[in-house]
């Protein structure tokens, strides 16, 4: 499956990452967020602290030209690197 999934953005904010996330949703792009903090989670749950983490939103390479579009018309256009 991990071939099938394209790398749309990079954030270290993971409330911008679940945003962004909810705005594909409700286009029907599915997407996969990655923190490449593990324990950034629990952290959170048990200390309230939002550790630094970059979190990577992951799409289904048939919907990549569709979330870009999604992106580059709304208030994350500037997340867009690489499009």
């Amino acid at each position: 499956m991990d071939n099938d999934l394209t790398i749309l953005l990079e954030t270290c904010d993971m409330v911008i990452a679940e945003d962004i996330q909810v705005l594909l949703e409700a286009s029907q792009v599915y997407s996969v967020l990655v923190s490449d903090n593990p324990a950034s989670s629990v952290l959170n749950i048990y200390s309230g602290f939002n550790p630094i983490e970059n979190i990577i939103i992951k799409i289904n390479k048939n919907d990549y030209q569709k979330a870009v579009e999604i992106i580059k018309n709304s208030a994350y256009k500037k997340f867009l690197t690489n499009a």
